[in-house]
């Protein structure tokens, strides 16, 4: 780190940001799948001189001509004020410009102040959005409290804002200013995961949830670290987390780096459960991590990689969408549709397949041949059939729903030639034997469709949930407002675009 004579100098956010982005660039080619490895990076590095930050005058009782934004400056020492020695109390400094490339901290309070000659200098910076409050006992310890500690969202933009800097110095005796050097430390160290799933694609939000069996790797609400007066020893305390999620939208395919700014920790045995849920596909995976004696030292970039696997999920039940939804958000049960940036639809879109929320649904060509075998209708009681009860949009619950064959088993299945099936045969379960529901191999060579309902396209209105299944297709109605979509009872199954208006609140799916 570059050291200057009576100064406080921290990395600047873009520049931490774009160094770290280059070390996590540098692990995506790890794939470890059980006992990942852990790769150790000194923060350090990465917080050489910048020229933007090195001109600093009049640190002899005025004004810190600093050039450099976004951070928060607090200097406590036993300072002289009008020829009295004071208390160990804050420099009243404010920042009247924080635009641009430079920002001036300039002395508020009323009068002439000097350095008090054998007194220490204790320093801290960190960036404004970190929410940091420091304080100084006359003894030199040191209290730094992150009040939102949690509330990071797990990017590199958001965890920088969290870090923070602290220093002291003493006072040279001949000349009444700081000594050099004064040496700036990190309060934190920061954790990368580094998660890779082939499900993960650019641009697509993946929500990310962790929960650990160790109460102090996750970050946690109100925490404090106190500095012994050496400076170095510190004591963390306060809310630690044993859960935290948030979501992301990857940058590379495959690839979800998740950065958390945490307080530091040694020896450290703990299992971290890794959940992701990727909005597009609805596709929900984890994976597990046994840490052994891991350990995370201020300044200091720790990054795991982690291959996520899991149980894939076609669909949520409980979650309908208009067609193609760009916000990837479900609709509103019982609330007047908006349609604004909700759904898919220009003109020059109306021929192509849904590039967004739906982009992963089956077409309707697919669809067509899993109507070329039977289908099985399920009241939800039959022995030998879907015993799950699935949570529907409106709060309710349906047992009932339909078994499609799967493509394994459909002779011929295609995605660019059509079957010429528009509407399945459907046989009830419950007038079939057990010894022939059992010949089905339901579990093994169908998968099951909830008769989830949905959404009106006017009024948001709830219908049909626990009789009938909607299920977005990912092709649209050329020249129209429709998309297909397709619609089962216990009597019925069929697709098309007719009633189709994009946005009805309708489940997504994939081709399995």
């Amino acid at each position: 780190m570059k050291q200057i004579y009576g100064n406080v100098i921290a990395a600047p956010l873009f520049v931490l940001v774009a160094l770290l982005l280059c070390f996590g660039s540098c692990q995506s080619s790890d794939n470890t799948k059980e006992g990942a490895s852990v790769a150790s990076i000194p923060l350090k590095v990465q917080l050489d001189d910048v020229s933007s930050r090195v001109g600093i005058s009049g640190t002899y009782g005025g004004v810190f001509n600093c050039y450099w934004n976004g951070d928060v400056l607090g200097v406590y020492h036993k300072y002289v004020m009008g020829g009295i020695v004071q208390k160990m109390m804050p420099l009243e400094f404010a920042t009247p410009a924080t635009s641009g490339t430079s920002a001036t901290f300039s002395y508020m309070g009323n009068g002439a102040y000097s350095y008090n000659l054998s007194s220490r200098i204790y320093a801290f910076s960190s960036y404004t959005n970190g929410g940091y409050t420091a304080s100084v006992a006359d003894d030199g310890t040191s209290t730094l409290t992150v009040p939102t500690l949690a509330s990071q969202i797990g990017t590199l933009n958001n965890c920088a804002a969290y870090d923070a800097l602290y220093g002291s110095a003493t006072v040279n005796n001949d000349t009444g200013a700081p000594e050099e050097p004064l040496t700036m430390n990190h309060l934190l160290g920061l954790l990368n995961l580094h998660l890779t799933s082939s499900s993960f694609s650019t641009g697509y939000p993946v929500t990310v949830t962790l929960t650990s069996s160790a109460a102090n790797i996750l970050p946690g609400n109100n925490g404090s670290a106190t500095l012994a007066s050496d400076g170095n020893t510190l004591t963390t305390k306060g809310s630690w987390g044993v859960n935290w999620s948030a979501t992301v939208t990857p940058t590379t395919d495959g690839v979800v780096d998740i950065y958390l700014m945490t307080w530091p920790f040694s020896s450290v045995n703990s299992t971290l459960t890794v959940s992701c849920q990727d909005h597009t596909k609805y596709i929900y995976t984890n994976g597990t991590l046994n840490l052994s004696n891991l350990s995370l030292a201020a300044a200091q970039l720790k990054s795991i990689p982690l291959a996520i696997t899991g149980t894939l999920f076609t669909y949520d039940s409980s979650k309908l969408f208009a067609w193609d939804a760009t916000d990837y958000q479900p609709v509103t049960v019982n609330t007047v549709p908006t349609n604004a940036n909700r759904f898919n639809y220009t003109d020059n879109e109306w021929s192509n397949n849904a590039s967004y929320a739906c982009k992963n649904c089956p077409c309707a060509n697919e669809m067509s041949w899993y109507f070329s075998v039977p289908c099985y209708w399920d009241n939800g009681s039959v022995s030998g059939g879907n015993t799950t009860a699935y949570k529907l949009a409106d709060g309710s619950t349906t047992n009932k729903g339909m078994w499609f064959r799967k493509k394994s088993g459909i002779p011929h299945f295609s995605s660019i030639v059509f079957s010429g099936k528009e509407s399945g045969t459907i046989t009830q379960l419950s007038t079939m034997s057990a010894s022939d529901i059992a010949a089905l191999n339901l579990s093994s060579d169908y998968f099951f469709l909830p008769a989830a309902g949905s959404t009106n396209y006017s009024t948001g209105a709830f219908n049909s949930g626990d009789t009938n299944g909607f299920y977005w297709l990912s092709t649209p109605d050329t020249g129209t407002a429709n998309g297909y979509h397709l619609i089962f009872s216990s009597t019925n199954a069929d697709f098309g675009p007719g009633n189709g208006s994009r946005t009805y609140g309708n489940s997504l799916w994939t081709v399995q």
